[in-house]
């Protein structure tokens, strides 16, 4: 089943999923979804029953993948008063082994956003990325015969 959404929805489809699995630790008992309210022309994103504006910082390409890099990060952060880190995870560092799964980075972001009081959101490279295959686990790289390359109208992969 194919879902469409319009392309200026997508940012904050994705926000609202990662909200979803990472809102802030708090001594607040009832946590709702996060949600979109239209008001007249405007759409608010509502988190835990408040309007939130995201004041967010996006991290590099692979800065996330060193968990002693990101240490210092954090506080960088925090002095920017931001409250929101886009930061990509990659398909070849969660999946290194096919069928073997390691989440220990993911986790250690969710803990440091928590710790942090920021919110999470996960930009996900899978297969491709600024016409670059290069997140794809080298499983998949390898194997041609089950995971076959497309190639243009002039035989180039």
């Amino acid at each position: 089943m194919n879902i469409i959404i319009k392309k200026r929805y997508r940012p904050f489809l994705v926000l609202l999923i990662i909200l979803s699995f990472s809102s802030s630790v708090s001594s607040q008992s009832q946590f709702s979804n996060p949600s979109l309210r239209k008001q007249d022309k405007a759409t608010q994103l509502i988190v835990n029953g408040k309007p939130f504006l995201v004041l967010g910082g996006e991290l590099g390409n692979s800065s996330a993948s060193d968990l002693k890099y990101m240490k210092p990060v954090w506080k960088k952060l925090k002095q920017m008063n931001c409250n929101t880190v886009l930061t990509p995870v990659y398909w070849e560092l969660i999946e290194p082994e096919k069928g073997k799964f390691d989440f220990t980075l993911i986790d250690s972001l969710i803990e440091s956003a928590r710790k942090n009081q920021m919110k999470l959101a996960l930009l996900w490279f899978g297969s491709w990325k600024n016409s670059m295959s290069c997140y794809v686990p080298s499983w998949i790289k390898k194997d041609y015969r089950n995971y076959p390359r497309a190639y243009s109208e002039k035989g180039i992969a």
